[in-house]
């Protein structure tokens, strides 16, 4: 028979068995950098061992001699895989192309032909023979100039990617060089196995124990897989992005001795990386003894602290952050400062400007109230005289009468416009208070009306009200109510003429935005001039009127709506308009029946 079992074979097997499932552990991972390496340089040493235990379990020369070749060529991937693995490891991931994967196969491609065509010239096996032993059939072979090379150039590769890793580690913290350790303890079993070999050093006689390597560095990578996370966490990720970060990290063990700096929180000290590693923050920072007594137990805070290291006085945001091992135990600390000096003091510099912009802004409010205080008194005097002398005109009335009406008729539209401002300066400066009473609405409503009726009857305009008797009592300042109804009317009735004016008053459920329930609507609609998208979208802002030609037509300073909206939005309400040029406008406002601090007192008083 061809095959035959041997107890030789058990050891490649067992190898594989574990390379494989070392490959699904990785396959998992597949997402990261060093997946494809990793995965090629598994895959070749299942080859290997597998076609190994096919050799030692197969009698015939030929049979044994192809098991040998295809075993070749998996031995001669190992090292291509492990320099590309090695590479990304250390941050050279850029340098693993296509064109380097196409060199290093052309570095082994004597390996590669020279095995198989070897029985042309044997340049690779010197000679090769059938030795027969109690439990095996062993190939032996003599090795040929092809076969040295094959060893002298994997030798090269795997020293190079070796010396790669191990100039990594040495510039990383503890977890990185655990990890290292368990990869390089998978490279260095099998192929100083393969050397013993190699060299004649063989305490199992014929036995290569390669496999046997194989099998422990299968278990080391599947430790370091598991424990220190191969394949997740990468040295050169940790450069890019602890290394350059500009914010300074430190990382303390469980005794408060610092073992991992960046160049930033080097900068910050002002001392070389080994001043500092191994040492306590105390004796990092001797000047500051208080701020580090201060959080020396502390395992989780986010805060700012102040230092003065001689260049004036510096803000960071501090971050610790324990560190934990599997287990949850504590193991160390992460601190992370952050500088927010120029941070602060922008903060510093906007919170200044908004302190003056608001001192700016109440100054204008309380000039603007003076100012009108000034000027109502004068004007009250003028008026009154003017009407008094209307009432009393002496000898000569046809001549005085009208300057006396255009007098008081000034005196009495320069007084509304200084009550108006003297009202958006109160507005703004927060001095505003409104008068809550019972307010009935009918009642209300009649008084408006008898005030503005003889303006829309001098336009030609017809007025008509329409009241819900439904409508309960409201809770509300009825003065600045009644200053609202009369300035929407008054508007309605200056920008109509010859046309109808309606007041409809009625029960609403809620505002068109869907904002308090139980709401009592004041709708004024008009015939009149109407108003465009573009002056609705601007009609509630201070000193804004329609346009040039209406504030020559119409007159008015714009701060009527803008005031009444004010008015409407501290009694819990709103002023609504629909509009379009030509077509009329409905100016809606709406009013709590009752504004929740009075239903909450309400409830009060029952319970």
């Amino acid at each position: 028979m061809l095959w035959y079992l041997t107890p030789y074979a058990l050891l490649p097997v067992i190898a594989a068995l574990i390379a494989i499932v070392v490959c699904v552990l990785v396959w998992q991972r597949r997402s990261s950098a060093l997946a494809r390496p990793f995965v090629a340089m598994m895959a070749a040493i299942v080859v290997w061992c597998i076609f190994q235990a096919l050799e030692l379990s197969h009698r015939s020369m030929i049979g044994k001699v192809g098991f040998t070749i295809v075993e070749y060529y998996g031995i001669a991937t190992i090292p291509i895989a492990w320099l590309c693995f090695a590479l990304v490891y250390s941050g050279w991931e850029h340098l693993v192309t296509r064109r380097l994967v196409l060199g290093l196969v052309l570095l082994q491609l004597p390996t590669f032909l020279g095995t198989l065509t070897n029985s042309l010239h044997y340049l690779f096996w010197s000679d090769l023979s059938i030795l027969t032993l109690p439990d095996a059939v062993v190939l032996q072979t003599g090795f040929g100039p092809l076969w040295y090379y094959h060893l002298g150039m994997s030798y090269l590769l795997i020293l190079i990617g070796t010396v790669l890793t191990v100039r990594r580690l040495l510039r990383v913290p503890p977890l990185y060089r655990r990890q290292g350790t368990a990869i390089l303890v998978g490279v260095f079993l099998p192929w100083i196995a393969s050397i013993l070999f190699v060299s004649g050093i063989r305490p199992f006689g014929f036995m290569d124990m390669t496999p046997l390597g194989f099998a422990l560095s299968g278990v080391a990578f599947v430790i370091g897989i598991a424990r220190f996370q191969i394949l997740d966490l990468i040295p050169a990720a940790r450069d890019a992005l602890i290394e350059y970060m500009s914010d300074a990290v430190v990382v303390l063990d469980d005794n408060r001795r610092i073992v991992d700096v960046n160049p930033a929180a080097l900068r910050l000290v002002g001392v070389p990386a080994h001043a500092v590693l191994g040492r306590t923050m105390l004796h990092v920072l001797p000047d500051h003894a208080d701020l580090v007594s201060r959080f020396s137990s502390v395992e989780n805070i986010a805060t700012t602290i102040s230092l003065d290291r001689g260049y004036g006085l510096e803000h960071y945001d501090l971050r610790i952050s324990p560190v934990r091992g599997r287990g949850g135990q504590l193991t160390g600390r992460l601190l992370v400062l952050r500088d927010i000096s120029e941070q602060q003091r922008v903060e510093h510099e906007l919170h200044m400007a908004k302190e003056a912009a608001e001192a700016a802004s109440r100054s204008k409010s309380a000039f603007l109230a003076n100012m009108s205080h000034e000027l109502r008194t004068p004007l009250n005097a003028i008026i009154g005289y003017s009407e008094m002398l209307q009432e009393d005109p002496g000898d000569d009335a046809p001549s005085r009468q009208s300057d006396l009406e255009r007098i008081a008729g000034a005196g009495r539209h320069l007084l509304a416009l200084i009550n108006d401002i003297l009202d958006l300066s109160k507005i703004e400066a927060g001095r505003m208070d409104l008068n809550l009473e019972q307010v009935i609405v009918q009642a209300l409503v009649d008084n408006v009306i008898a005030t503005v009726a003889p303006l829309a009857q001098q336009r030609g305009n017809t007025l008509d009200v329409v009241i819900d008797p439904s409508i309960p009592p409201l809770t509300a300042d009825p003065t600045r109510l009644q200053q609202i109804l009369l300035n929407l009317l008054s508007n309605a009735a200056k920008f109509t003429r010859d046309g109808q004016i309606q007041l409809a008053v009625t029960l609403s459920h809620a505002m068109p935005n869907g904002v308090q329930p139980a709401m009592v609507a004041f709708a004024v609609r008009d015939t009149g001039i109407g108003l465009t998208a573009e002056q609705r979208a601007r009609l509630f802002q201070p000193f804004a009127q329609a346009d040039t030609s209406t504030t020559r037509k119409y007159g008015g300073t714009g701060l009527g709506l803008a005031i009444s909206r004010s008015f409407a939005l501290m009694m819990d309400g709103d002023i609504t308009v629909e509009s379009s040029p030509g077509m009329g406008s409905t100016f809606t406002l709406f009013v709590p029946v009752l504004r929740p601090e009075a239903e909450s007192d309400m409830l009060n008083v029952l319970l």
